[in-house]
């Protein structure tokens, strides 16, 4: 898995993607021909201040870390965290990140006990 780094990126996703919504995030997604997966974050400043959004950040970097193996290969994925994953527990990001990816149809493992026991 690799990031999505550069805006022209970025706003191909938005303009020609389709997203997927849950009340923690909103997952933009598009198909990009490559044989990886990459993923990039959006966290907005109406979250909070810098050590949130940085928070928020790393616990969404580690999620998607952690069940890389279990998406599907060839996407442009942008997760953009909402105001209310400012204030929840690591476990209900992963939740709300399996809920999304599994409901955008890019989930290719079976959830497990495991999923979301990180701190």
């Amino acid at each position: 898995m690799q990031r999505l780094l550069r805006p022209t990126d970025f706003q191909r996703v938005y303009k020609n993607g389709e997203a997927v919504r849950n009340q923690l995030l909103v997952l933009h997604y598009r198909k990009n021909g490559e044989d990886v997966c990459r993923v990039g974050y959006s966290v907005s400043k109406r979250l909070g201040n810098a050590v949130t959004r940085n928070r928020v950040k790393r616990r969404l970097r580690e999620a998607m870390r952690s069940m890389a193996r279990e998406i599907e290969p060839g996407y442009d994925l942008i997760l953009s965290a909402r105001v209310r994953c400012g204030s929840a527990e690591y476990r209900e990001i992963v939740a709300a990140v399996v809920n999304v990816v599994t409901r955008a149809g890019l989930w290719q493992g079976t959830i497990t006990e495991e999923e979301g026991d990180g701190s």
